[in-house]
């Protein structure tokens, strides 16, 4: 994952160049021909090599597309429509493993499972190749088209004008600090719970809470961005996964882990949601790819440490303890950093006026 942060400015810049659509097809393609050769495998390397050309393409096939697209065709409600396309990873990750086991189980064969992948990818693409459609940008600039997003009205970003402006900094900040709920806290709940004696089945059922409460999440945190700045909701986000955070860690192997929990993932599902939200209430949607694509390079910090610092986290110490409190002391700082970003926006504005 954090291989495939790499790719993302590129990823970004495309689409802003040339749409969602081929990138959209484009990075499918990349992605069944990863899973397609995975039965061929016969080495190591050849699982980090397939394993970084599909992170590689992730972005393109869903992210950065999604994101573009909600913004084009949804602007008055964008905030719900994300949150409900959003929705699909936690879908997915719901019903995919039960899919994939199945197909295992009746072919008993891993490399059948991974050729059942590769065709959805395929599937997908072909669907993505024949629905995609974006507006015109000329017609959505003259307000001519069926719909219209103020965010058209804002400037080209360049990446050189992005390392020039305190407010891309700070949100690119506070979302490579988020991306570590996923990387350190999320990937290893399971493994906290079962360590404080809670059985692996009531683990289990923990996870499925916090997903479906995410889902929740994504949609009623994206209503409100439509209501009240997404900053401010961004906020409240990270706010959330901090009681989330030290209340799993305060109830122990009680009652209240459930609830514990079921706010962690409220709040946690919520954020992938409102990242490319926060994005273009703060710069627009015309270079959307290309900032979405600078930003979620940082993200290679995340992806890359955060496993780790769980890891040392347990070995040294002896549980996932130590590590929680670091990420919430991370979601901390980056409440800070956004609400320095919306002081200094204000100030500036004031200035000018």
């Amino acid at each position: 994952m954090a291989l495939g942060s790499i790719t993302s400015p590129l990823m970004g810049s495309l689409m802003d160049r040339y749409g969602a659509k081929p990138i959209m097809v484009g990075s499918l393609i990349i992605m069944c021909i990863g899973f397609a050769l995975r039965p061929l495998m016969t080495e190591l390397w050849h699982w980090y090599f397939l394993s970084a050309l599909q992170f590689g393409a992730l972005n393109g096939a869903a992210i950065f597309p999604a994101g573009r697209l909600v913004g084009l065709w949804f602007p008055k409600t964008r905030g719900r429509v994300m949150g409900v396309t959003m929705m699909g990873n936690n879908f997915g990750g719901l019903t995919v493993p039960i899919l994939i086991g199945l197909a295992i189980g009746s072919q008993a064969a891993w490399e059948i499972a991974y050729i059942y992948v590769a065709v959805a990818a395929l599937i997908f693409a072909v669907l993505a190749f024949f629905i995609v459609q974006e507006p015109s940008l000329d017609k959505m600039e003259q307000g001519t088209g069926q719909v219209k997003n103020e965010g058209f009205d804002g400037r080209n970003w360049l990446i050189r004008d992005l390392l020039k402006s305190p407010t891309f900094y700070a949100i690119a900040l506070a979302i490579m600090l988020g991306n570590f709920t996923y990387t350190t806290v999320l990937g290893h709940v399971f493994a906290h719970l079962v360590d404080i004696d809670i059985s692996e089945t009531s683990a289990a059922l923990c996870l499925t809470v916090l997903a479906g409460c995410g889902m929740f999440g994504k949609v009623i945190l994206g209503y409100f961005t439509e209501k009240i700045q997404t900053r401010f909701v961004m906020m409240v986000c990270f706010v959330g996964q901090i009681c989330g955070i030290i209340l799993i860690l305060l109830m122990g192997s009680g009652v209240g882990v459930w609830f514990a929990v079921a706010l962690f993932g409220f709040f946690m599902g919520s954020f992938g949601a409102l990242v490319p939200l926060l994005v273009q209430d703060s710069f627009g949607i015309k270079s959307f790819g290309t900032i979405m694509g600078v930003i979620s390079a940082t993200t290679v910090i995340s992806f890359g440490f955060g496993p780790i610092l769980a890891g040392l986290s347990y070995d040294l110490l002896g549980s996932y303890q130590v590590a929680f409190i670091v990420v919430a002391i991370m979601f901390g700082v980056a409440v800070f950093v956004l609400n320095w970003a919306q002081e200094n926006q204000n100030i500036k504005t004031q200035k000018v006026n």
